[in-house]
Order: C-alpha cells, then sequence, then structure tokens
C-alpha cells in the first residue's frame, strides 16, 4: 500500500513538473512575441516602421500614362515629394539621389526613384518628368489634380503650403523634404531623412532592405 502510494506521488510530482515546464514555455514564447526586435535605422538616418502601411488606391500620372499604387509592386521605391520650380531642397535632394543610384542598382536593379510634383498648377506630368529625368533618365516624375494628390498625401504625412510672401505665378512651397521607401508589395516601410551625402545615403538604403527583410 505504502508503495503504491509512493507511486502516485511520484506520479503528481512528474505531471507538476510538465505542467510548469509547458508554463513557462509559454510564457517565453508569449515574451518573445512582444519584443519581437524591430527593424532599425541608425537615429541620424531615419525610421522603418515595425510594420509596413498600406497605401490607399489613388491616381496621379506621368507624362504618357497613370500612375497608381500599383506602380509600387516589385519595386523598391524611393519616392520624394516636391515641385520643378524649387530653390533648393529638390534639387539637392535630386542630385543627392542620383548620385547614390548608381550604387543602389547595382545591388538592388529593380529600385526606381519617383519624384511627386505638389504644385500641379505650374507642373505637368510632362515637366515634372521631364525634370526628373534632368538628374537620371531613368527618374520618373508625375503629378496629378489637387484632391488625388490629397489622397496620397493625407496617408504619408506629406505637408505643402505656399510662401506667405507668395505672387500668383511666383511662389516658392514649403514641404516635407523627407524621402519614403516604399516596398515592393506598395507598402510604405520607412523614411530617411534630408541632408544625407550619397553614401551615407546609399548606405543606409542597403542597412534598411537587409533589417526590413531579416525581420519581415
Amino acid at each position: 500500500m505504502e508503495e503504491a502510494n509512493q507511486t502516485v506521488s511520484t506520479q503528481k510530482i512528474i505531471l507538476f513538473v510538465v505542467f510548469i515546464s509547458a508554463a513557462l514555455m509559454t510564457l517565453l514564447f508569449v515574451f518573445h512575441m512582444g519584443h519581437k526586435p524591430q527593424p532599425t535605422l541608425a537615429e541620424g538616418d531615419g525610421t522603418l516602421f515595425p510594420a509596413p502601411r498600406d497605401i490607399k488606391p489613388f491616381q496621379l500620372a506621368t507624362d504618357k500614362q497613370s500612375f497608381t499604387q500599383k506602380d509600387f509592386l516589385n519595386h523598391w521605391t524611393l519616392l520624394f515629394f516636391g515641385f520643378t520650380h524649387c530653390s533648393s531642397v529638390c534639387p539637392v535632394t535630386m542630385t543627392m539621389l542620383n548620385q547614390a543610384y548608381e550604387k543602389l542598382q547595382r545591388t538592388y536593379p529593380g529600385v526606381q526613384v519617383v519624384l511627386v510634383s505638389l504644385d500641379p498648377d505650374r507642373d505637368t506630368p510632362s515637366s515634372v518628368m521631364k525634370y526628373a529625368r534632368s538628374f537620371n533618365p531613368n527618374f520618373i516624375g508625375v503629378t496629378g489634380k489637387i484632391p488625388e494628390l490629397r489622397k496620397l498625401q493625407s496617408q504619408l504625412g506629406i505637408f505643402a503650403a505656399r510662401d506667405a510672401s507668395a505672387t500668383e505665378n511666383n511662389y516658392q512651397l514649403q514641404h516635407t523634404s523627407s524621402i519614403l521607401l516604399i516596398n515592393p508589395q506598395g507598402k510604405w516601410a520607412g523614411i530617411f531623412k534630408y541632408g544625407m551625402p550619397p553614401e551615407q545615403f546609399a548606405n543606409a538604403f542597403d542597412v534598411s532592405i537587409k533589417s526590413l527583410s531579416r525581420y519581415a
């Protein structure tokens, strides 16, 4: 009888140990899921999102065809908002992108650079495309009607406003100067800060792609 009691006690201890082990494993799993490593960039380079953000439908245009959210698919896209009469930020950024582009394209041959004009009153799809390609023949320039531009701006947090001293045809726009990263699934994946030298930007882009792929 005593031996039977000892067997039952041993079984209870084993079951208890198994239960505690399972509970600990569950807690560790939950902790790991709640603390999943996130894609990161150096502080001075920009921000990568823990989860890419959807981009809702919009319709802009190049010089020859429409440009929609579907044109982001199957490419890494560098998206920049500006305008052709921009005095400083836009030419500086487009020049930097051109200088970084050769290195980026060797490693990521499908990468595309898209300039969206925020100034449809003066910029036509044709003039934006011409402006973009004056920096690099592979760059894409697009614009569209103001309601369609607003659709895209509001999703991506893009600010734009005319200077207070603006006249009807002679004005500058204050606008968001960041470069946005769109992934091959057509989702907004991160932001690069304005003002990086080409080498730093190319390195930040490479780090971004590897980091996003690692934590996808």
